[in-house]
Parts: C-alpha cells; structure tokens; sequence
C-alpha cells in the first residue's frame, strides 16, 4: 500500500492563541484527556500484522 504524503503546512494554526483563550478547567480536562488516551494506547495489546500468524495456527 503506497504512503500518502499529507502537506499541511499551507493551513494556518493559531495554536498559541487558542490555548491561551481557554479556561484552567478546560485545559485541565484536555490535558486529563490526553493522559488517559495515551495511557489507554500504552496499555493496549498489539494488534498483529496479515503476516504474523496467530497463536495456535496450524503452520503448513
């Protein structure tokens, strides 16, 4: 499968100002958010590649 090359660097991002603009509650719950998410893909299992057989397959 081909990898696609996304440019978004032509996309302007005020990302300091929309921070700025929020509350301390609601960067606490984003920031809460991200930590949950990230401890949730940490802890996930790894999925297997097509390639990989699974556990307990017949190997012919």
């Amino acid at each position: 499968m081909p990898q696609l090359n996304l440019n978004f660097t032509d996309i302007p991002i005020p990302q300091e100002s929309l921070w700025e603009d929020l509350h301390n509650e609601q960067k606490h719950l984003i920031i809460e958010t991200f930590a949950r998410l990230m401890l949730k893909a940490a802890t996930a299992s790894p999925s297997l590649s097509p390639a990989e057989p699974t556990k307990g397959a017949a190997n012919d």
